[in-house]
């Protein structure tokens, strides 16, 4: 049995360097593909805890992964060439898109990393975890969590890569990403006010306010984030003003007035029908409110 770490890189830029001045083997998962050149950004496998490791990786690594979303611990029957190569397999998926394009999956995000486990069925899981005896990983606030792997079916044969997904599960994968991307513009727009609310309640927060945007009818990504600033500025309290409850009662498509234009035009008790979110915990006092994002 060997022990392993996954690194998604490109949330610690330049980690191979730090791997190479502890002494550590590992291997990049971008090599033999287009992406190869950028090494700086890579998930990386790297042999993690044996007996004659230097001691500080398994601290840095496990730092790593208490703030980033980017680290998983594995354990595999496969050596640290081997898996690797396995792992590459899997660098690309076939989507419903254009006739099944290729897409490049960053499975080792560990945002992504239990959606992608999930939406799996038993011959994908079969290929995608064969030689894998346990996997780990710490998830986005930094909490320790574990995989399900389960056995495949008897006497059938696993998928072969690369994986073609169907309809439901693209479209799973994609829902499963809009929180992250939402979280990533409203950052931009309110970076101050982003600081000052924990992502155990940020995240939460908004991926219900997402899907209560989906289910108004809001599609564009930016509508979804002047909605998500509304809710934010009022702890969802918005939703209950009767401009507001007018306009969420029917679809976005039966008005004439763009989504972003009715936002911005929306009257100041609108934006005063709940606290901040962030109001209650410690910081420096909110900015000036942003109601229109930056071009």
């Amino acid at each position: 049995m060997y022990r392993y770490a996954v690194i998604d890189s490109a949330q610690r830029p330049h980690f191979h360097e730090r791997l190479e001045q502890l002494g550590v083997r590992y291997c990049s998962l971008f090599d033999g593909q287009a992406e190869e050149s950028l090494k700086e950004i890579a998930p990386l496998l790297v042999e993690y805890g044996s007996p004659d490791a230097n001691p500080r990786v398994p601290k840095e690594i496990e730092k790593l992964g208490a703030l980033k979303p980017a680290v998983s611990v594995l354990v595999s029957d496969l050596g640290l060439h081997e898996l690797a190569r396995h792992f590459r397999d899997f660098h690309l998926v076939k989507v419903p898109e254009q006739g099944g394009r290729e897409m490049l999956l960053r499975w080792y995000d560990t945002r992504i990393l239990p959606v992608w486990s999930d939406l799996l069925t038993a011959l994908q899981q079969a290929a995608f975890f064969k030689g894998i005896r346990q996997w780990r990983y710490f998830d986005r606030f930094g909490d320790m969590q574990e995989l399900a792997l389960t056995e495949p079916p008897p006497d059938a044969l696993p998928a072969l890569p690369p994986l073609r997904l169907d309809p439901d599960q693209y479209a799973r994968l994609l829902d499963a990403c809009e929180p992250d991307v939402a979280i990533a513009q409203l950052r931009r727009v309110i970076p101050d006010e982003m600081r000052r609310v924990p992502a155990h309640t940020l995240y939460p927060f908004v991926s219900a306010h997402l899907d209560d945007s989906r289910a108004h009818g809001v599609q564009k990504l930016d509508d979804h984030v002047q909605y998500l600033l509304l809710a934010l500025y009022t702890s969802g309290g918005f939703g209950r003003h009767p401009a507001v409850a007018e306009r969420l009662a029917r679809p976005c498509d039966q008005w004439p007035q763009p989504f972003s234009e009715w936002v911005t035009a929306l009257p100041e008790d609108v934006w005063e029908s709940g606290s901040p979110l962030w109001e209650s915990l410690p910081g420096p006092a909110s900015v000036q409110r942003v109601t229109e994002l930056p071009a």
